[in-house]
């Protein structure tokens, strides 16, 4: 009596857990989770996806996004979409992720076939000496240093130019990272001028970790001084700026589909995790001239400025106030910039080891 009541249980219990919604039935379960048949498709639930291969599981209720993430390895999709992201590659699914009881559900063949596969792979990545980080780690780096040839940039009371200063401190950095063994490039390694449009598409080509601009600040008042860093921010904020996305972008691509909105789409699914670690590292760097400096840490800010617009997390730091007669002095002295290179390394050091889970790489 005991074993018959306990294996009715049993039953309920698993008629309960497997039970769908109306228009939508649970078949055999495998690894990759109970499998549901929507319009005669079977699809697979990405969290139960996540569960079994411990895999890390973000939705995004306001862009209607999911990303699996593991060992720094990021697969990304959209609900109504057939586009995903296995890092850089675009792979098209047979039918759209769809929004299913509480989680978003993938056909169950790309999974089994494509996604499964993906995360298996075993990524080699060259270890970033200084940090022994696990997981992600950063691998190369565009340097972009401000201004240069006819654009001097801000100038100081005392003469100092601003393309000089950055200039001088990013080939100081470069030689930094370069000895940690990272690959560098920079946009300029002599006083030649470059339009923003070049340098934007140096960042968006090299496949490169992360861009940084070196710049050097000014204002009208000779007392303002500090270091800051920016970031990209085009919107009020994340609700307006998904608000825009769902009005102005086609999300839904059919096997018909003309391409037409494929780069905004992708830009779409990238822009968010980029902007989010472009913040982390802003903030890492400025704290980390603040404090090797000892100057104010104006802190992190958002900035339109199109340099910034890669397909890869961007900061633009200002190194000091070459405005101010003070900091104008120091930005003259050897040391003083070989301690700007070393505190903008360390902030590289410092974001690499706190959010190895983020891979930014486009590789």
């Amino acid at each position: 009596m005991k074993k018959t009541l306990l294996l009715t249980t049993c039953c309920l219990i698993l008629t309960i857990v497997l039970s769908g919604c109306a228009g939508g039935r649970y078949l055999s379960a495998s690894r990759l989770g109970p499998a549901v048949s929507i319009n005669g498709q079977r699809y697979v639930s990405l969290c139960a996806l996540a569960a079994n291969y411990n895999l890390e599981y973000e939705w995004d209720a306001i862009t209607r996004k999911a990303i699996l993430t593991q060992d720094g390895s990021q697969a990304r999709m959209m609900a109504d979409s057939s586009t995903v992201l296995l890092e850089d590659t675009i792979c098209a699914m047979e039918q759209e992720a769809r929004f299913h009881q509480d989680s978003l559900v993938i056909p169950q063949s790309f999974a089994r076939k494509r996604l499964v596969p993906f995360f298996r792979k075993d990524y080699g990545r060259k270890e970033l000496p200084f940090s022994g980080a696990p997981g992600f780690t950063i691998r190369s780096v565009v340097i972009d240093p401000g201004h240069g040839g006819k654009d001097p940039g801000a100038i100081g009371k005392g003469g100092l130019k601003e393309k000089d200063v950055a200039l001088d401190i990013s080939k100081k950095l470069k030689r930094r990272l370069e000895g940690a063994g990272i690959d560098v490039l920079m946009t300029r390694e002599s006083d030649r001028f470059l339009t923003l449009a070049q340098r934007r598409k140096i960042a968006n080509t090299q496949k490169a970790d992360l861009f940084i601009s070196i710049h050097a600040n000014a204002a009208y008042s000779r007392w303002v001084s500090g270091v800051e860093a920016f970031y990209i921010d085009e919107s009020v904020d994340d609700n307006a700026r998904c608000l825009k996305a769902a009005k102005d972008y086609e999300l839904n691509l059919k096997e018909d589909y003309s391409g037409k909105d494929t780069e905004k789409i992708l830009w779409h699914l990238k822009h968010r995790e980029d902007r989010k670690s472009s913040i982390e590292l802003a903030g890492l760097i400025s704290h980390a001239l603040s404090k090797a400096l000892r100057q104010r840490n104006r802190g992190k800010k958002p900035a339109r400025f199109y340099v910034l617009k890669a397909n890869i997390p961007a900061v633009l730091v200002e190194v000091g106030f070459i405005s101010n007669s003070r900091e104008e002095k120091r930005l003259r002295d050897f040391s003083y910039k070989d301690k700007i290179a070393r505190a903008i390394s360390e902030g590289l050091k410092q974001y690499n080891n706190q959010f190895s889970g983020i891979r930014s790489a486009r590789h």
